[in-house]
């Protein structure tokens, strides 16, 4: 693999998840500048804290899941540089 597909996979992947992450935290700030939130009850305001913790928890794995992928690409290019240092010398 070289580093050109490396950073084409990182740019494809991540920019889906980097836009729900974008997506998301807009939605927050928008609720968070509403001003009736006070006529929400308090269960809806629980169902919507709900969703958004399924939803970080979601993003952190997706996240800690590309992490170890690119992890584990970054290794392959360190073994394949290796291995063609060794042949020329």
């Amino acid at each position: 693999m070289s580093a050109c597909s490396v950073t084409e996979m990182q740019q494809t992947s991540c920019g889906s998840l980097y836009g729900d992450l974008e997506e998301y935290l807009n939605e927050v700030e928008r609720r968070a500048q509403r001003t009736g939130n006070d006529s929400d009850d308090v269960y809806t305001q629980l169902a919507q804290r709900e969703k958004d913790l399924v939803l970080a928890a979601e993003l952190g794995k997706a996240l800690l899941e590309k992490n170890e992928e690119i992890s584990r690409a970054n290794e392959r290019l360190a073994e394949e540089y290796s291995h063609k240092l060794e042949v020329n010398f």
